[in-house]
């Protein structure tokens, strides 16, 4: 059930992300290999949402669109300390081409948190920034 509510309130908070969102890269990452990129962003989608902090994995060639296809946050109504960029505190590092660790602020909601995306490997730790 509590998934299900989850997941619920995640399809509306990115239901609320339209073409009005305005999207801020924050940091790009390529793989040791080149073959995907990791990008963090910022994602406003106007004055009824929480900033939120956004990961996708690229393949090569691929550009940003829409929302993060890897990880989404927000910080919970400022439970959770936030990045320059408004959105909840995250980073990313490669450990390996086909293995990237997420790094993001304790009590950050977590609408979309995704083990694999094209390939590669996502572990998640939250951190007390």
């Amino acid at each position: 059930m509590k998934k299900s509510i989850t997941t619920l309130v995640g399809l509306l908070f990115l239901a609320g992300c339209s073409d009005e969102c305005n999207t801020t890269p924050v940091k790009i990452s390529k793989a040791p290999d080149g073959l995907h990129t990791a990008v963090i962003f910022q994602r406003d989608c106007g004055a009824t949402t929480d900033f939120s902090t956004q990961i996708s994995v690229l393949g090569d060639g691929y550009s940003l669109s829409g929302s993060g296809n890897a990880f989404v946050a927000d910080a919970d109504h400022g439970t959770a300390t936030t990045g320059d960029w408004g959105g909840p505190w995250a980073e990313i590092e490669w450990v390996t081409s086909d293995h990237l660790v997420v790094r993001y602020a304790q009590n950050s909601r977590i609408f979309e948190q995704d083990e694999q995306v094209s390939g590669v490997r996502i572990s998640y730790e939250q951190t007390n920034r």
